[in-house]
């Protein structure tokens, strides 16, 4: 799913990160640190990993955190496609940082997300505003792609059809039609951003060079 998706991207000219969140935990035979913990001076019979708690000695898991690791929610730092899980991931990044999202993101594709508008965001007027204008969901379908579709539990932001009724294949199928929403919703706000610069006129120069 990741590497058609990376090659379009590169193909347009886009910077390119590829995260995972969900690779959180490594197994202990694997990690040299594991001596480390061992060796540290807290209770003799007790050993704290990452995230504040203890494990026996005794009884040693057999995976611990990775360093600088935390939950999938608190790594999501800027996302432009979002599949399942992922939705929820970000519409818990817009609530806990919404200055930064609101002000970087300018489009979001989601795909057969399983966020939840009403529990995640509540009644926030403004973030309810921003989703509606900034996010677009691919769902599984019957429809041809791009076709309008909508649930009764979902109506809060533009969803079509992903061009497939497989879950697998909604990420591939739907990825030409996400580019072109992407190119489509930067052009519309680097013309905004555009509109807003101020015109430099001969005479505005004048009264510069003359104060």
């Amino acid at each position: 799913i990741q590497i058609p998706c990376i090659q379009m991207a590169m193909q347009a000219h886009y910077d390119v990160i590829v995260l995972n969140p969900n690779d959180n935990f490594v197994e202990l035979k694997m990690e040299k640190e594991w001596k480390g913990l061992l060796t540290q001076n807290i209770e003799p019979s007790l050993k704290m990993v990452q995230g504040g708690s203890f494990f026996s000695l005794q009884n040693p898991p057999k995976c611990i955190p990775k360093r600088c690791s935390n939950t999938p929610e608190e790594h999501m730092d800027i996302a432009f496609i979002v599949h399942g899980y992922g939705g929820l991931v970000f519409m818990d990044l817009l609530v806990r940082r919404r200055w930064e999202v609101m002000s970087k993101v300018y489009a979001v594709a989601l795909i057969d997300s399983e966020h939840h508008v009403g529990h995640q965001l509540g009644s926030d007027v403004q973030l309810l505003a921003w989703i509606k204008h900034h996010c677009r969901e691919w769902v599984t379908s019957p429809k041809p792609l791009d076709k309008p579709t909508a649930t009764v539990f979902k109506k809060e932001f533009p969803m079509v059809s992903a061009g497939t009724e497989k879950y697998s294949l909604a990420p591939s199928s739907s990825l030409q039609s996400i580019f072109k929403y992407f190119k489509k919703a930067l052009k519309a706000r680097t013309t905004i951003n555009f509109s807003r610069m101020p015109i430099v006129t001969r005479s505005s120069t004048k009264r510069k060079q003359s104060a």
